[in-house]
C-alpha cells in the first residue's frame, strides 16, 4: 500500500523538486524557438576576439573576405594594434547588446595590423589604428560611402562614443542585408 491520496501530489512535487535542483532544467532542442521553428544556427568564431568581443563569430582576414564574397554578407573589418590604448578603449563596444546581434549579418574580422600586414591593403586614408572599415562583399574592397560621418580625417576611426552601430545599419541597408 502506498500513502494516501492527499499525500501522494506533495511527494510526487519535492520529487520532481529535487530532480529539477539536481540536473537543472531541461532546455528546448538546440536550434528551436519557443514557436517550434527552426532558428538560425549561431556562428562561432574561427578566429580569437583579441578583447574585441567574445560573443561575435571572428574570422581571420582571408577567410572573412572568402565568406563574404560567398554568402554576398557585408564585412566588418576592425584594424587595430596590441600596443595602441585608443584600440583598447574601443573594445568594450564590441560587447554591447545591439553590436552583438547586428554582428550575426555580418561577417566579423579584426586583425593586429603588426601581425598581419595584408590589412595595411585595408588603409584608404592612412594605417592609424584602430579603424573600422566596412567591405563589399561584391569587389571586395571597403565601401568608401560607410565611414565615421563625425570625422573629417581618418574617418575610418571610431572611439567608444561614435555611432559604430549606426553605421553597422548603413552599411546593411547599403548592401541588401536589411532583414536577418
Amino acid at each position: 500500500m502506498g500513502p494516501p491520496n492527499r499525500l501522494r501530489r506533495p511527494i510526487v512535487t519535492a520529487l520532481l523538486a529535487v530532480v529539477v535542483g539536481t540536473f537543472g532544467c531541461v532546455e528546448a532542442p538546440a536550434g528551436r524557438g519557443t514557436g517550434g521553428e527552426a532558428a538560425a544556427p549561431r556562428r562561432t568564431a574561427t578566429a580569437p576576439a583579441n578583447g574585441f568581443g567574445d560573443a561575435i563569430a571572428w574570422r581571420n582576414l582571408d577567410e572573412g573576405l572568402a565568406e563574404a564574397a560567398s554568402e554576398h554578407r557585408p564585412l566588418m573589418l576592425v584594424v587595430h594594434a596590441s600596443w595602441c590604448p585608443k584600440c583598447k578603449e574601443l573594445k568594450p563596444a564590441f560587447g554591447e547588446r545591439e553590436l552583438v546581434e547586428l554582428s550575426e549579418r555580418f561577417v566579423m574580422v579584426n586583425v593586429d595590423q603588426d601581425a598581419v600586414p595584408k590589412s595595411l591593403e585595408f588603409a584608404p586614408d592612412g594605417s592609424y589604428v584602430p579603424r573600422v572599415l566596412f567591405v563589399d562583399p561584391a569587389s571586395g574592397h571597403a565601401d568608401v560611402e560607410l565611414r565615421n560621418d563625425r570625422r573629417t580625417r581618418t574617418v575610418y576611426y571610431y572611439g567608444p562614443r561614435d555611432d559604430l552601430v549606426g553605421t553597422m545599419k548603413k552599411a546593411l541597408s547599403r548592401h541588401g542585408q536589411t532583414h536577418s
